[in-house]
């Protein structure tokens, strides 16, 4: 089975917030309906045949980008961004070229950059619609990243179904606990808990 969505990070820009997010949604919607570069990519692997290959058949990209998306530089002081062979860079072209659905998620309060800012073949991402993700907040951004995930991808199926609830007919959550690394989301009935422990990354991102 090929991963519908597809995790683009920076871990310069936002930390560990992209493998964070990983777990989540794989808690959320399983194992191998989720593609994160360091984790899914067996040892080996030729790895620009992988990522494109994985890309190719997603049907979302979630851009994850902080206050560091744009300025971030590489060893010689240039803005990777402005790189063509940067693979943030590069998948998101990849993407956007493709016609498959870009999710922005700003982190932190972070903002959409100028178009300005951007390499032509991004420049479109700055039209996108977004979801925020604070990750000190997780047990209240999680439920409507989890929606904006479904309503992209609809035929996504949950590894927890819930009942609807209300007149739109979508899934409601209230937060029952969080605490040391763990956040229980309950709604319409149920309640759901996801973990979240030490990533299994051998090597980081750029």
């Amino acid at each position: 089975m090929a991963p519908r969505v597809f995790v683009n990070f920076r871990r310069a820009d936002t930390d560990t917030t992209g493998p964070h997010l990983d777990t989540a949604l794989r808690n959320e919607f399983g194992d191998q309906e989720v593609f994160r570069d360091q984790r899914s990519i067996r040892k080996g692997a030729p790895f620009p045949a992988e990522i494109t290959g994985a890309l190719r058949k997603c049907d979302l990209l979630l851009a994850v980008m902080g206050h560091r998306w744009t300025s971030a530089t590489d060893d010689d002081g240039r803005r990777c961004i402005d790189n063509p062979e940067d693979w943030v860079r590069k998948e998101i072209a990849l993407a956007l070229a493709w016609g498959i659905e870009v999710l922005p998620v700003l982190v932190d309060g972070a903002s959409l950059p100028d178009p300005s800012e951007l390499p032509d073949d991004i420049r479109d991402l700055t039209g996108h619609q977004t979801v925020f993700f604070r990750p000190h907040q997780e047990h209240i951004d999680f439920p409507p990243l989890f929606e904006a995930v479904h309503k992209a991808v609809p035929d996504l199926r949950r590894k927890r179904p819930r009942r609807p609830q209300g007149d739109g007919g979508g899934a409601t959550y209230h937060v029952e606990r969080f605490d040391h690394g763990s956040a229980n989301f309950g709604g319409s009935g149920t309640a759901n808990t996801y973990n979240f422990g030490p990533e299994e990354d051998d090597e980081e991102r750029p």
